[in-house]
């Protein structure tokens, strides 16, 4: 079985002056729904049934009171800021995962909607990761993609137009990298960008809807968008 976990433990600092009385992952994009349930809903039209593990530390408590009645959701809240990578070390050992599970890790605050069947079942890599591509990538790392195969994660670029990002979501089809770290507190994107000798990571080209509420102008991109959609 995959393990499913959601980075939901960001301070949100860019959105503070849109969104500040909830974290970001709950930031409201309709009357009765919050970002991470539309994320949710793309998950389980793949994963009807798995547990989705929320991995949180700021604002914790309004995440969990938000889901308490949802048993299927569960909250691994970090006990201090570990960053990205730490956190999912965190939620590894807590889970009791050994190497050879397997997990999906999403961005609680970016909205895409990949194939996960073909994402997971795909492509051949130790590691998937979904690459969107983008008109304008200057707020943005981007990816050196050589025959599918990610070599290189590349530093933001003011400049950079017309090439793939790493959207936020990874399929770790083992553990290996996590247990060969020793730190407990680190960035995802840096443990990748200094393994790609070390592990085969694969893109997923993905050129669907890709909207990252960090700032407040995606952020009314985000509710434009389900408007259009639901309205």
């Amino acid at each position: 079985m995959i393990k499913i976990l959601i980075l939901a433990g960001g301070f949100g600092t860019r959105l503070k002056s849109v969104v500040s009385d909830v974290p970001k992952p709950l930031a409201p994009i309709s009357n009765s729904k919050r970002f991470l349930d539309f994320q949710i809903e793309n998950i389980r039209s793949f994963f009807q049934n798995d547990d989705i593990y929320l991995l949180t530390y700021y604002m914790s408590s309004e995440i969990e009171e938000y889901y308490k009645n949802d048993t299927k959701i569960k909250i691994i809240k970090e006990p201090t800021p570990l960053g990205t990578g730490g956190s999912i070390k965190n939620a590894i050992n807590i889970l009791n995962l050994n190497k050879n599970d397997r997990i999906i890790v999403l961005n609680g605050d970016t909205y895409i909607r990949p194939n996960f069947d073909s994402f997971i079942n795909h492509l051949e890599g130790d590691i998937n990761i979904v690459a969107s591509f983008q008109e304008d990538c200057s707020r943005y790392g981007s990816l050196n993609i050589k025959n599918g195969k990610i070599v290189e994660f590349k530093e933001k670029d003011k400049n950079c137009r017309n090439s793939y990002i790493n959207a936020g979501c990874y399929f770790f089809k083992k553990l290996d990298i996590f247990f060969n770290t020793l730190d407990s507190f680190f960035s995802l994107e840096t443990l990748l960008s200094t393994s790609t000798e070390e592990y085969i990571m694969k893109a997923f080209l993905y050129k669907d809807i890709f909207i990252d509420i960090g700032i407040p102008e995606d952020y009314e991109k985000m509710i434009k968008y389900i408007g259009g959609q639901h309205g």
